[in-house]
């Protein structure tokens, strides 16, 4: 018995149905008249305006002013508008507010600064209103390989056509962000009523044996609903209306799947469904048949002549079978086939559609072996994968001429191979793939619709890891042994050089902060800017370029935090000390004063040596700062009483110069008057020299 399910969703759509009331209230008040194009994609209904007074006219020459012009459910450019409210024209908006919707979006995206790109078919009606209302800089794209057109800009605003598939749009978004990157507004304007439709066709298909998709043929909609239901089901028609059915289409179908396009009345639904009903399947069956007959039938018979056109058979029905020779076996000649073909030979075949001669049942001893090698086809349990070496044997396109997939040799059986499913990145060219051999993993086995489906995308995924993880071992391999070969070469070097030792090294980087020098092999360390001179104002730069050899005092060597300090100063001599050492104690020197402390004041012996005169050496009185008795910038006379070269020190005295000197004039005084003076008074010039 036949169970006929119409799908949940499916017929007219609220835009739709919108549009087609708008249409037939304006034919019930007789105005006067029509649509600009066909208001929606449906012949019948077109026909059925067209008999009422609402005619279909192609342009807007076409319309008289005062007449209205019936904007069809896809929608018009802006400009349409503008010419019929010039023309003096009565404008009814029967444009689908999807579509509305879909084109202020548009426009928005091309406002905001975003280039519009429109996602669908390229001639559909709705797809070039949405154009217009983008603006001139819009681009639409149907497809994957259109991506390469578009152009290359900051920002992009992507907007779908209403009816299209929604999973071929996510497809080509992907890839679009992919190859065009940049800040996108994706404004995903397909209708709901589309997305019900095609989720309610796909669950229909998978349950029937059969399913009837009702629409126009220049409905999208009905176009792609038809798609879907042909990847998941082995019977699938498109039809206008219930007259294109027949008893041959539906034949040994028990469950029987009727879905429409949003453009369909529901009259033709229901139409079809009655000419399903009281189809009479036997009466159509010829009853003088010895077998029942009809394509897809294994039928055995046996071999009763050969000639040019191919093998005949009788198999016991009033009409012999013939079997042409790419049908007995396309791989060897037909010369050869006859050769090796003998009469009376047993062969198993299958009925196929089509004859060559009204006279003969045409059959097909290949498709019958392939029926049978499906028996040895093993189940796959859900979840279950199995690898299998499969021979790819030819491209399989869609009707739009869209590569879907490879067919391939697998099991004995053919398989699809999506194209997806070839390789982990997008295949441009199938060509090289056809005749080769290659390994991949059957993911679905369906033996009732003899449909098994193959991938190589794991495996090539888990190659990929494998190869991945080898060579990160392999990176990982060869960085412990360059680690262990530093840490080796780092241990002699360390063991080359010892604290205290003067060695010579190369600069190998000059920094703000000193010159990294190696002084070993691999064993680098750093001089500070403070070890650089002797000059504190020297700068790296200044000392050493990349490259250049220097002597360096090694300083400290810190193996755990793996430092090593060096110093170039130290192997120079101290330039202070140079100068300095050519005073002594004793010594009366000019000096300048250079500036005071509190506690003296610091005075100049030459450019780069510099002294101290305590506050208490500065005069022979008590004075309670030194600028009580000095000027900065004076010259004066002082004694060195104290050098210690180690901290750079040096004791100056101007008190003593002074004193030293009143003593020496004394005694050149007492000298030549001593006979003259009382012992009191030598007495006391003697205590002064103390």
């Amino acid at each position: 018995m036949m169970e006929i399910k119409v799908a949940q969703h499916c017929g007219f759509c609220y835009g739709v149905k919108r549009a087609v009331e708008l249409a037939q209230g304006a034919a019930r008040e007789h105005v006067q008249g029509g649509t600009l194009g066909p208001l929606i994609h449906n012949p019948q209904l077109i026909n059925e305006l067209a008999a009422q007074g609402i005619a279909c006219r192609e342009g807007l020459d076409e319309f008289s002013p005062g007449e209205t012009v019936i904007i069809r459910s896809h929608g018009v450019g802006p400009e349409v508008y503008a010419e019929a409210e010039q023309k003096g024209l009565k404008i009814l908006d029967a444009t689908c507010p999807n579509v509305r919707l879909a084109q202020k979006k548009a426009a928005q995206a091309a406002a905001d600064g975003y280039y519009p790109v429109i996602v669908g078919e390229k001639n559909h009606p709705e797809v070039k209103s949405i154009l217009k209302w983008a603006g001139k800089s819009a681009i639409c794209i149907e497809c994957i390989k259109d991506i390469s057109s578009v152009p290359q800009k900051e920002r992009y605003g992507v907007i779908i056509q209403t009816t299209f598939e929604l999973q071929k749009f996510e497809d080509i978004l992907r890839e679009l962000q992919k190859e065009r990157p940049g800040e996108y507004r994706v404004e995903r304007t397909i209708c709901l009523a589309t997305s019900q439709r095609q989720g309610a066709a796909v669950e229909l298909a998978k349950e029937s044996d059969a399913v009837v998709v009702i629409g126009g043929r220049n409905s999208a909609n009905t176009r792609h609903l038809f798609e879907l239901v042909q990847a998941n089901c082995r019977k699938a028609y498109h039809i206008e209306t219930a007259d294109e059915l027949n008893a041959d289409m539906l034949r040994d179908c028990h469950k029987i799947g009727i879905t429409a396009g949003a453009s369909t009345p529901d009259r033709l639904i229901k139409e079809a469904i009655i000419a399903m009903e009281n189809m009479d399947f036997e009466s159509m069956l010829n009853e003088s048949m010895e077998v029942e007959v009809y394509p897809g039938k294994i039928v055995n018979g046996t071999v009763i002549q050969l000639d040019k056109d191919g093998v005949y058979v009788s198999f016991g029905y009033r009409h012999d079978g013939l079997i042409t020779y790419p049908e007995w076996n396309p791989a060897v000649a037909p010369e050869e086939l006859m050769e090796t073909i003998k009469v009376g030979d047993e062969v198993e075949a299958k009925v196929i559609p089509g004859s060559t001669k009204s006279d003969f049942v045409r059959l097909s001893k290949v498709k019958a072996e392939r029926d049978a090698a499906w028996k040895n086809v093993p189940e796959l349990a859900e979840g279950e994968k199995r690898e299998a070496t499969v021979k790819v044997l030819r491209i399989i396109k869609n009707k739009a001429k869209n590569i879907v997939g490879l067919a391939v040799a697998v099991e004995g059986v053919e398989g699809f191979m999506p194209a997806s499913h070839v390789e982990l990145r997008r295949v441009e060219d199938f060509t090289p793939y056809i005749g080769q051999e290659l390994q991949a993993e059957i993911i679905e086995v369906d033996l009732e619709k003899k449909r098994i489906v193959v991938s190589r995308r794991d495996l090539l995924k888990a190659e990929r890891e494998a190869k991945a993880k080898a060579y990160k071992e392999m990176k990982e391999a060869q960085a412990q042994a360059r680690k262990e070969a530093r840490a080796a070469a780092e241990e002699a070097a360390y063991a080359s050089v010892e604290e205290g030792q003067v060695v010579p090294g190369k600069v190998v980087k000059v920094a703000e902060f000193g010159l990294f020098v190696e002084v070993g092999a691999g064993l680098v360390g750093l001089v500070h800017n403070t070890e650089l001179a002797w000059d504190r104002t020297a700068k790296a730069a200044d000392i050493a370029k990349e490259g250049d050899e220097v002597t360096v005092l090694v300083k400290k060597i810190d193996r755990e935090n793996k430092r090593v300090a060096l110093s170039i100063k130290a192997t120079q001599e101290d330039p202070w000390k140079v100068e300095a050492g050519q005073f002594h104690i004793g010594d009366i020197v000019e000096v300048e004063v250079a500036r005071f402390l509190p506690f003296g004041a610091i005075v100049k012996l030459t450019d780069k040596v510099e002294g101290l005169v305590h506050i208490s050496e500065i005069a022979q009185e008590r004075i309670a700062k030194p600028d009580d008795a000095l000027e900065l910038g004076q010259k004066v006379q002082a004694e060195v009483i104290k050098m210690d070269l180690d901290s750079k020190k040096i004791g100056l005295s101007i008190s003593k110069v002074k004193r030293d000197a009143e003593k020496n004039e004394y005694r050149s005084y007492m000298g030549k008057k001593n006979s003259s003076l009382s012992q009191n008074l030598s007495e006391q010039l003697e205590s002064l020299e103390k």
